[in-house]
């Protein structure tokens, strides 16, 4: 009785009468009792997991039919309603648009070197942008070097093969000669600048060729911020460039003058009163001479200018500052004239010679720097290296830590400590985290250690099962019964290291775990036989993760 063959679609295929092996296909079908069907057997068998390889199409291809092109090396299928053999997972390869693609599918044209996708109805480009036929024209990313060799990232933009502009975010460079050539040749790009540095731009201070006629056209070429001024309007930064043919007006902000804007020149905020202000140092050098900072000739004030004084002592001038705005300090080697309104006489020097009785009406405090030769000299001189403190003289004092003079001012130490034998007032910082007190300890013991009460002493470390209530500190903050000899602080409440074993993680509720050591609750519970009812308190928080299964010491907070 005759095979009949059909395809998937369930359409007769062939007959293969008993005994016979039927050709229709490129595997051959083999009918009953037909003899010596096993090789014919096998070699379907292979030709099938080769695919067909071959430099040729099989040439009984039925639709679907899988062949490996081994010219080209690429999988086919066979598409019968086009009788064509079509590209299987990669790109199809042609110079004009080939037909027959399904949506998705790739086109290679190979005369303009892009690359299509088929959308079910046309091909639409994927890249590098541009005309065909008129080269590229595409926003592209690439890697340049600098005259050192460096790299920079940079986006070149193509309009018909020849870069317009490249954007830039690194710092000036020059480019090598090979990233030259890459752009186009040192006419057209040599310094790259950070923003956007357009075609023939080629020169170090940024200016592009106008004469290319490749630079921005539009509002750029006349800003609204110049207000439709052209650039002759304005006055430019060169020495000798600065004129002003009127009066210039400057709001009330002002002025600086400086590198640095070092001097200021500005109206108070009540609109009304002229600042000049020195914004880097405290001083300000009036200079009536061209010899040099030194001023020679005296200073007076006439109107509302300090001008050269006409009389040697000054008297045909204005009065500098008035009993309404009495300057604040005055500070002067020597100060010549009437001193019968002042308060407090400060000068660094003493000259001999007798002071007129009518200068010395009202009442003084004169400060003498420096060491007395004499008790007649002046009978107070004796404390002139001292601080006057409550009506007595204190000399300064640079104790030893935890000591402290008595009636003495605290001086600092050459290493920047103040020290007394006890500070009062109120801290608003401490150098350390935590607070600790001291305990007796049944032996000595490393920081981080947990303790509990017990042992021999006072505290003693902790095993399974103990209410833990603090550990060794490595550096108190806030040290109580700091009298107690022989004692161990222990820190009672804040951050401190503390001894943990086994794995932890940042959060971990930490409990005695034995030995001086502090382990996860979870994981010492799971571990012991201890009910979880019965199981003392959480004593610290982990504030650190560790996967280390040994003890080490892990940034905790004491509860």
């Amino acid at each position: 009785m005759p095979y009949t063959i059909d395809k998937y679609n369930g359409t007769t295929l062939a007959v293969v009468e008993d005994g016979t092996i039927d050709s229709t296909l490129d595997i051959k079908l083999i009918g009953k009792n037909y003899a010596g069907y096993g090789e014919v057997q096998n070699e379907n068998f292979v030709h099938i997991l080769e695919n067909f390889a071959g430099a040729n199409p099989p040439s009984r291809a039925i639709s679907g039919q899988i062949w490996y092109d081994s010219s080209n090396k690429k999988v086919k299928f066979y598409d019968s309603t086009l009788q064509k053999w079509k590209n299987t997972g990669s790109t199809e390869v042609s110079a004009n648009a080939p037909a027959g693609l399904s949506t998705g599918d790739f086109w290679y044209d190979s005369t303009n070197k892009q690359i299509y996708v088929y959308d079910g109805s046309t091909y639409v480009l994927v890249g590098p942008q541009g005309v065909a036929g008129l080269g590229t024209t595409q926003m592209k990313s690439m890697t340049v070097t600098d005259t050192s060799t460096a790299e920079h990232a940079i986006i070149a933009a193509y309009v018909d093969g020849e870069v317009m502009y490249v954007v830039s975010s690194d710092l000036d460079f020059e480019l090598s000669t090979a990233s030259t050539t890459l752009l186009g040749g040192a006419s057209k790009f040599r310094y790259i600048k950070p923003g956007i540095t357009l075609v023939n731009t080629a020169n170090t201070i940024g200016i592009t060729d106008v004469s290319s006629g490749r630079i921005f056209w539009g509002t750029a070429s006349n800003s609204l911020k110049l207000q439709g001024y052209s650039a002759a309007d304005f006055v430019l930064n060169t020495p000798g460039g600065i004129i002003f043919s009127s009066i210039a007006r400057f709001a009330d902000v002002g002025f600086t003058v400086g590198d640095s804007n070092d001097l200021a020149v500005k109206i108070d905020t009540d609109g009304i009163t002229p600042i000049i202000k020195n914004d880097l140092s405290s001083t300000i050098k009036f200079q009536t001479t061209s010899a040099g900072p030194t001023v020679n000739t005296p200073l007076r004030l006439v109107n509302a200018n300090i001008l050269p004084g006409t009389d040697s002592d000054g008297t045909s001038g204005t009065d500098i500052g008035a009993s309404a705005f009495k300057f604040k300090n005055v500070h002067a080697v020597r100060v010549y004239g009437d001193g019968s309104n002042l308060t407090n006489l400060d000068a660094d020097e003493l000259t001999s010679g007798t002071v007129p009785t009518a200068r010395l009406s009202g009442t003084y405090t004169i400060n003498i720097s420096g060491s007395s030769t004499s008790s007649t000299t002046a009978t107070t001189a004796i404390n002139c290296s001292n601080l006057l403190v409550g009506g007595n003289p204190r000399s300064g004092s640079v104790s030893t830590p935890d000591s402290g003079d008595p009636d003495t001012v605290a001086v600092r130490t050459s290493a920047g400590d103040l020290c007394a034998t006890i500070f009062r007032g109120t801290a608003t910082s401490a150098l350390f985290a935590d607070l600790a007190e001291k305990y007796l300890a049944d032996k000595e013991y490393d920081v981080g250690t947990v303790v509990v009460v017990g042992g021999e002493a006072e505290v003693t470390e902790c095993m399974v099962g103990d209410r833990a209530f603090g550990a060794v500190s490595a550096n108190p903050a806030f040290k109580m019964n700091d009298g107690l000899e022989g004692g161990t602080y222990i820190a009672l409440k804040g951050r401190v290291p503390v001894k943990v074993i086994g794995a932890v993680r940042k959060g971990d509720k930490l409990i005695a775990a034995g030995n001086g050591c502090a382990g996860p609750s979870h994981i010492v519970l799971r571990n012991t036989s201890i009910r979880a009812g019965s199981f003392p308190d959480t004593f610290a928080i982990a504030l650190e993760s560790s996967d280390d299964e040994g003890v080490k010491l892990i940034e905790s907070v004491i509860l």
